[in-house]
């Protein structure tokens, strides 16, 4: 767990600004997509006009690896097109966005009303990461 200075703490169970649906699927993604030797994360970010969540896998060093968006948000989950499974993962589906080929995370226990697995996360594809803006928000609090 980690303790800011003002004294406010932040864990497995609270993360400023996600969703809560962002917090429910984050120890799944925090385990599928564990990278060795670094520190896993979940962060905020805007692609286009929508506000996103995305995983992120962070080296002792520093250095920040966007690993994958998170599909909770509707705008996102409302352009996947799921196409089919892929052969050597049964948590991974080939999907469209747009005309874009990605690959998706499905959870284990979802189903949308099409009977397909219902997208967890989008891995990362080199146009999600040129178009993909981070940021910090600014935190407040009472005095």
């Amino acid at each position: 767990m980690w303790t800011d200075p003002g004294g406010s703490m932040c864990g497995s169970v609270s993360a400023i600004g996600l969703q809560d649906t962002e917090r429910e699927a984050w120890p799944f993604l925090r385990e599928r997509l564990r990278a060795p030797g670094r520190l896993m994360g979940l962060m905020r970010g805007v692609l286009g006009d929508a506000e996103v969540a995305i995983v992120i896998g962070v080296t002792p060093e520093g250095v920040v690896t966007v690993l994958a968006l998170v599909a909770t948000t509707e705008v996102i989950a409302n352009e996947i097109r799921m196409i089919a499974q892929e052969d050597d993962q049964h948590d991974v589906w080939r999907a469209m966005i747009g005309d874009d080929e990605v690959r998706v995370l499905v959870g284990p226990e979802a189903t949308a009303a099409d009977g397909h697995p219902r997208p967890v996360a989008i891995l990362t594809t080199p146009w999600i990461e040129q178009h993909l803006l981070l940021y910090a928000r600014t935190l407040w609090r009472r005095r």
